[in-house]
């Protein structure tokens, strides 16, 4: 008589398991080990965004492993320092493409805004999204998960925008935690580039972080950005050696499952 397969607590721990659905956020766990994942941004799904909470290179194996047989043709890490990396380097990743750090003394105030800065107790992240997407290339643009994931990135956070006639012309996302603030994300139209909004939006970020303490701010941007890195100068903003990678691995996908 054949005996039953049991299932043991060793069996379940050692299997990925998943909650949510892609196309969308998920979770995924494989025993201790916990990533998360979405998609990119709004326009693709077979682009993914997969950060690590906590895990081995195996575990990321298996978690590109699990997003290649649902579409994903690139899986991409979040921003990251080299001493950051060397587990997503063991599971295969590789540079993709590279950010320059600017960091600001808070103890210096800035200049007032030149436009009116309000805060957004329930930011619309649909309508700061397609700002996004209109301010930026589609590499960087980072749709409403990204914008999320910003706004959850620290304890404590703002959103900021500027409008004219009711209507969001740009917006920035500002954290803090401890003593450092972080310029999330700043997004202004395109065709109100030329107008000073994206300098009015990042000195009330700093005043921002100066009253809540913070004795530093931090942020990065792709170094092509030129026109970025020419306001985050002028406005006391030095850039620091090291810059921050986002890694990358390819993945053939087999039939969705």
């Amino acid at each position: 008589m054949q005996q039953p397969h049991i299932l043991t607590l060793s069996h379940v721990r050692t299997e990925l398991r998943s909650r949510g659905g892609w196309p969308g956020a998920v979770q995924l766990r494989k025993g201790w080990s916990l990533a998360r994942a979405r998609p990119w941004n709004d326009q693709t799904d077979t682009v993914a965004s997969l950060r690590l909470e906590r895990g081995s290179d195996r575990f990321l194996s298996a978690c590109v492993d699990w997003l290649g047989g649902r579409g994903v043709t690139l899986t991409l890490s979040p921003a990251l320092a080299e001493e950051q990396s060397s587990v997503w380097r063991r599971a295969g990743f590789d540079d993709h493409f590279r950010l320059v750090v600017f960091e600001r003394d808070l103890r210096i105030p800035a200049g007032p805004p030149l436009h009116a800065v309000t805060p957004e107790p329930s930011p619309d992240l649909e309508t700061l999204a397609a700002i996004d997407d209109r301010a930026f290339e589609p590499i960087w643009r980072v749709g409403q998960g990204g914008l999320a994931d910003a706004c959850s990135a620290t304890p404590l956070t703002e959103v900021l925008t500027v409008r004219d006639s009711g209507t969001i012309l740009g917006f920035a996302i500002v954290g803090e935690l401890g003593s450092v603030s972080y310029l999330q994300r700043l997004a202004v139209e395109p065709n109100r580039a030329r107008e000073g909004l994206g300098r009015s939006l990042l000195r009330a970020t700093i005043d921002w972080a100066r009253q809540r303490g913070a004795h530093t701010m931090l942020l990065n941007t792709q170094p092509e950005n030129v026109p970025a890195a020419r306001l985050y100068t002028s406005e006391n903003f030095v850039t620091l050696g090291p810059k921050l990678r986002v890694l990358a691995r390819r993945h053939d996908p087999g039939p969705p499952r």
